[in-house]
């Protein structure tokens, strides 16, 4: 049984509140210190590794464009997401495509499963052919040959 309490309607507000805490698992927090308003928009600008007025003038467009669910959305932002925490450091994810680290975004950029597996199919067929020419080496009198070589170099 989990630890959080859970609401008579199905809603977990401890987990919730855990997870907004958190940052969502995403290193997803407002940014007060270089924020103007709440730091909706510098907290974005850190998650999306973007300049914080890029998404400032975006917000601002935005607002000219669809009118006041903008503004309904910075509130949703500044109620939803919490402060990041002075003593924060970003959890990151493994890239497969890059073969490296990365901070956790709310991106994966990761391909479809279609063609990660066609992928693995490849490595996996790349590594079995590499395979078989080990076993087709060591069992061919090339092998023993160069077995022998060794042997008499090394003054066996």
């Amino acid at each position: 049984m989990s630890h959080y309490s859970k609401h008579k309607y199905g809603f977990n507000y401890d987990r919730w509140k855990h997870r907004k805490n958190t940052g969502y698992n995403r290193n997803l927090y407002r940014n007060k210190r270089d924020g103007k308003i709440f730091g909706v928009c510098a907290g974005l600008a850190d998650h999306l590794n973007l300049d914080h007025w890029v998404v400032r003038v975006l917000f601002i467009g935005s607002f000219f464009i669809v009118g006041p669910f903008t503004f309904w959305a910075y509130i949703a932002g500044a109620l939803l997401l919490s402060k990041r925490p002075k003593e924060w450091k970003p959890e990151y994810e493994y890239d497969e495509e890059r073969g490296q680290y990365r901070e956790k975004t709310i991106f994966k950029h990761s391909k479809p499963a279609p063609q990660r597996l066609r992928v693995a199919r490849e490595k996996m067929d790349a590594t079995l052919k590499r395979i078989e020419n080990m076993e087709r080496y060591v069992t061919s009198s090339r092998y023993d040959l160069d077995r022998q070589f060794a042997d008499m170099e090394r003054g066996k």
